[in-house]
């Protein structure tokens, strides 16, 4: 695979990502139910909490964005969230390199012990790469209306930067 760095998204990148989300379905399955369609850039930002949350792009060495992901400390965790991979690279490892470099950038960022992430029941192809990685299905301790389409996975965050350094 070729060089790949995660870099903080810029904003004329956003239209990028934003084209990757073609319809409500696949919008709120990213965003959440709360995340607004259709959007523009203005709302999109918004709803993406940019530039309050650290949110990252997985470039190739060309600086094409291939995938994207934020981070933010969620119950003492560092907390991954609004993971996406291009539509046309997806199959090809960049889930796996974009989930192992964000978690260990906001785990050493938060110094955080573990990672946390929500993944949708439905979504096997995912849950199965947050498995590979170390993820187990936990308890989560809150409650919205949303989360019985989903599952909490945590990991240690020590798992990365072993993964990290073997890649």
């Amino acid at each position: 695979m070729e060089h790949l760095s995660l870099k903080p998204i810029e904003m004329w990148q956003f239209p990028i990502l934003m084209s990757w989300l073609p319809d409500r379905e696949q919008c709120q399955q990213w965003g959440g139910p709360d995340f607004r369609f259709p959007f523009n850039q203005g709302s999109f930002l918004e709803d993406c909490r940019w530039p309050e949350l650290p949110s990252y792009a997985l470039q190739d060495s060309d600086g094409d964005v291939l995938a994207f992901g934020q981070y933010y400390q969620h119950l003492g965790r560092c907390h991954l969230s609004r993971l996406i991979v291009s539509p046309s690279h997806r199959g090809a490892g960049l889930g796996r390199a974009l989930v192992t470099q964000l978690a260990q950038t906001g785990a050493s960022a938060l110094d955080a012990t573990e990672c946390s992430l929500f993944v949708l029941r439905t979504n096997t192809a995912a849950r199965t790469l947050y498995e590979k990685l170390g993820f187990v299905g936990a308890t989560y301790p809150g409650q919205r209306e949303w989360l019985d389409r989903c599952d909490f996975m945590v990991a240690p965050s020590r798992a990365f930067q072993k993964k990290q350094n073997t890649e």
